[in-house]
């Protein structure tokens, strides 16, 4: 298995500990909010034992405010917040980058991002 298939099955389970299903980059049609939405983005190779990614994770309501989503946002940033998450071979650190509340066109729709710095390190088998 990949380093980076591996982090996102890391990543993954460690979204569906919280309310709302999860998606690897977007959700299905006619899914049921609330949900969340994550994707990895390669910013960085330092060396040949590191790399660095940034976690977008999106999460999304169908409501008139924003307190499921702000909730949703609150436990992931205390699943991911300076967390050291070992899933040999690969041991990922998180770091908190930011939280935006977005505007959507349609103003029933409630929707918070959230960036996370990833290191990963992966070890020999």
């Amino acid at each position: 298995m990949s380093k980076t298939t591996a982090l996102r099955g890391l990543i993954s389970e460690q979204l569906q500990t919280v309310q709302g299903a999860t998606y690897h980059k977007t959700a299905i049609p006619n899914a049921v909010f609330p949900y969340k939405t994550y994707l990895l983005e390669s910013i960085n190779y330092l060396d040949s034992t590191r790399d660095d990614y940034d976690l977008v994770i999106d999460i999304w309501d169908r409501s008139p405010d924003q307190k499921t989503v702000e909730e949703i946002a609150d436990q992931i940033e205390a699943l991911f917040n300076v967390a050291n998450i070992p899933s040999p071979p690969i041991y990922s650190t998180f770091f908190r980058d930011g939280r935006n509340t977005l505007d959507d066109p349609d103003k029933t729709l409630q929707h918070i991002q959230l960036r996370f710095l990833v290191q990963l390190h992966e070890t020999e088998e």
